[in-house]
């Protein structure tokens, strides 16, 4: 072998060698960004979703939103200070229906499933009338001589109304052919079935079991406050099983009201869960948030709408100018309608 020869071999061993070093080196930094990427894909997949409130509606010039019901993961309803009701038929997608109510608005809304969703519309005239959505269009089921506060849907043909006397006081069930006046005396309250319903007037919870009522006072649940002149009261209350019955009151306070109370029933007696800011009504709206806590809409001080939220004894405010609320049944979501009159503002939000 000549000497020319010798050095060319030697030249391409010398360059086979630096292509398999550099081979390597690509083929490990290769490596080295697919753990990266695959690193942060999975740290980003093992990052959990944080849950907040967004829109889903906005209705220019729609303004406040008196009332919300969700009857699925991506249905609902939405009733505008307008007089003018909105169903909801996808994540973001809503469509205006007709509705028989006129000068008013809604004051509650209910439902046990996307065909059977009820409403009650508070004339401005006086008088309010319960309406029905039976899956095609609405109806007005029966008129009321005063302000019906709540309702309950347990079925089509079971439905408990609360409120609606010309003082405020009563509740009626409906059997699917005619209502019954059950109590004349308790202004609100909430039905988990026909034999678990919780009402209430000034301090006094009154449980019917299908028979009778029984009556429990819970004032001296309420924290004392010397020098406050107005005295506590319940302003709303959410029947969620027999061991499990949630309540919002005022405590005792000036003019400018007093401390949101949230009391608790588990089934043998009643207690006090939290306390938190000051309001002048609580529990307007009351929806469970599928963890154990709730979601209530307030008035503050300054006439003000606020959203309170209750989880593992603590009350807080949070932050959301809300007239009403609702669960989103089987999740840990809700809707909320803004209580802001401002016509570019979203009208609807969502929390997931």
């Amino acid at each position: 072998m000549s000497r020319i020869e010798a050095e060319k071999i030697g030249a391409i061993t010398v360059m086979k060698q630096k292509l398999f070093r550099v081979s390597m080196v690509l083929s490990t930094g290769g490596a080295i960004a697919a753990a990266v990427l695959s690193g942060s894909q999975a740290a980003s997949a093992a990052t959990p979703h944080a849950p907040s409130w967004h829109p889903v509606l906005s209705v220019p010039g729609g303004g406040i939103t008196e009332a919300v019901v969700a009857t699925g993961k991506t249905t609902g309803w939405a009733f505008l200070g307008n007089g003018s009701a909105y169903q909801r038929t996808g994540a973001t997608a809503w469509k205006k229906v007709a509705f028989p109510g006129h000068n008013g608005y809604v004051n509650a809304a209910a439902a046990s499933s996307p065909s059977n969703v009820w409403a009650a519309f508070r004339s401005t005239v006086g008088g309010s009338q319960v309406d029905r959505w039976n899956g095609r269009k609405w109806s007005v089921v029966k008129s009321f001589p005063g302000s019906v506060t709540s309702l309950s849907v347990l079925r089509p043909n079971d439905v408990w109304a609360f409120g609606g006397a010309s003082g405020g006081e009563g509740v009626f069930h409906f059997n699917g052919r005619s209502w019954a006046k059950v109590s004349s005396t308790l202004q609100g309250g909430s039905a988990a079935s026909d034999r678990n319903v919780w009402a209430y007037s000034g301090t006094q919870f009154a449980h019917y079991d299908g028979r009778k009522w029984t009556e429990t006072n819970v004032a001296g649940l309420f924290p004392t406050s010397p020098g406050s002149n107005v005295a506590p009261v319940v302003t709303g209350v959410l029947a969620l099983a027999p061991d499990n019955v949630f309540a919002i009151g005022v405590g005792w306070g000036g003019h400018f009201g007093g401390p949101a109370v949230v009391l608790h029933f588990n089934g043998h007696r009643w207690s006090r869960a939290a306390a938190g800011p000051g309001v002048i009504a609580s529990g307007e709206t009351l929806a469970s948030d599928g963890k154990g806590g709730l979601w209530m809409t307030s008035d503050t001080h300054q006439n003000y709408q606020v959203l309170l939220h209750y989880s593992a004894g603590q009350l807080v405010n949070a932050n959301e100018p809300f007239m009403s609320v609702a669960s989103i049944p089987g999740t840990a979501e809700a809707l909320g309608g803004n209580a802001s009159p401002v016509a570019t503002m979203p009208t609807v939000y969502q929390y997931s």
